[in-house]
């Protein structure tokens, strides 16, 4: 694998899995299925997406690309049985294969200003959810990241997942609950993982219907900590009152001695935060609200939310 120029950091996601999806169906097979839009979807481009119950509740959040054949789908380790499972029986008789691809690992590159046309491997893709987090490379199982000839600093995958909760870009079974998160309250409409225009798909009545009704009621939001480490689970107070629930996080030397993490909180809340309104701890130490350019302005409340 080699990697030219100046292209920031390297690091390998030994956590991601990885199913091959092909066959002369398999386009139409995914579009009836998944929450992306892969007719639209460009050769060179990562573009997330999920499968949904019929109550629009996430099941499995991924990635999705294009290969010679098809289609490459990217997901938590954890959850790729359960993904291979769902898809085969959605398949029936139809004319698609499903393997899972063991041959190949998953390496992401972010951090670099250069322009990639003449820098990467003709083979990285943009990962389309949000700019800082780069790109993502296919390849072979037993690849170096210390390739001849690149410049990519090798490091620890937390300094993306800290640059990942940085731009509150969900990802996995810790920040997408399964049969419990809903696609618009992760914002994941926002980062192109939703196509409200392709036609039907499993979970499409109640996901169309709470995006043109405006029936969010909870957001996820990083919060960075200054000088402690934020765990998982964990609840984020003010002033004693409950305001929501640490997702995932990530404590890295980037981001100098504390912590940053994504969390799940009442929209009524956080836009209080947001105004200065209220304050926010986790386990007692300050946390600081910390939105992105992409979630502004805040969604107005629902008429039933309550403040």
């Amino acid at each position: 694998m080699k990697v030219k120029g100046n292209t920031g950091f390297i690091a390998r996601d030994d956590q991601r899995r990885l199913l091959r999806v092909s066959g002369t169906d398999a386009t139409d097979f995914l579009q009836s299925l998944i929450t992306a839009n892969v007719e639209t979807l460009p050769d060179d481009t990562v573009r997330a997406s999920a499968l949904l119950t019929p109550q629009g509740r996430v099941l499995v959040d991924f990635l999705i690309s294009r290969t010679d054949d098809g289609f490459m789908i990217e997901c938590d380790a954890e959850q790729v049985d359960e993904l291979y499972t769902r898809l085969r029986r959605y398949r029936l008789r139809r004319p698609v294969d499903l393997t899972h691809e063991t041959g190949l690992s998953v390496w992401i590159i972010w951090g670099s200003n250069d322009s990639p046309d003449n820098l990467l491997p003709a083979e990285a893709m943009r990962d389309t959810r949000h700019p800082d987090l780069g790109w993502r490379l296919l390849a072979p199982v037993g690849a170096s990241a210390n390739a001849p000839g690149s410049d990519a600093e090798p490091t620890s995958l937390d300094m993306w997942h800290a640059v990942r909760i940085g731009a509150a870009v969900p990802q996995g079974p810790v920040d997408l609950t399964p049969e419990r998160a809903l696609m618009l309250e992760a914002g994941l409409d926002r980062l192109g993982a939703v196509d409200f225009e392709k036609g039907c798909y499993v979970g499409q009545e109640v996901t169309a219907r709470t995006h043109y009704r405006g029936l969010v009621k909870r957001r996820l939001a990083p919060f960075i900590l200054a000088d402690a480490t934020a765990t998982t689970g964990a609840a984020i107070t003010d002033d004693g009152k409950s305001l929501g629930t640490v997702l995932s996080t990530s404590s890295t030397s980037n981001i100098g001695t504390g912590s940053i993490c994504l969390a799940a909180m009442k929209l009524s809340d956080l836009h209080r935060l947001h105004a200065g309104d209220a304050t926010a701890q986790i386990d007692g130490a300050p946390a600081t609200l910390s939105l992105p350019d992409w979630m502004l302005p805040l969604p107005q409340l629902a008429r039933t939310d309550s403040a």
